[in-house]
């Protein structure tokens, strides 16, 4: 069974109150409030061989960071 998560921006939490209510009875949602401080910068020193694992999701992540900042939330299908 697929479940689906909601990031919800920090700058939403009218939103975040509203789909966790909204969604509270749902087995297969989650909603969850942004987490990260800020996006990573290229001056940021990184771990041993980190860089290389995150080569693969960092599409991924563009287009959360991308809804997040045009719809305050963004809808992620986890199979």
């Amino acid at each position: 069974m697929a479940r689906h998560l909601f990031i919800v921006s920090r700058q939403s939490p009218d939103l975040y109150a509203y789909l966790s209510q909204e969604f509270s009875s749902e087995p297969d949602v989650t909603v969850i409030l942004d987490r990260r401080q800020h996006e990573r910068g290229a001056g940021e020193p990184e771990a041993a061989g980190l860089a290389e694992r995150r080569q693969g999701d960092r599409r991924v992540k563009t287009e959360i960071g991308t809804q997040l900042s045009a719809l305050g939330y963004a809808f992620v299908r986890i199979d």
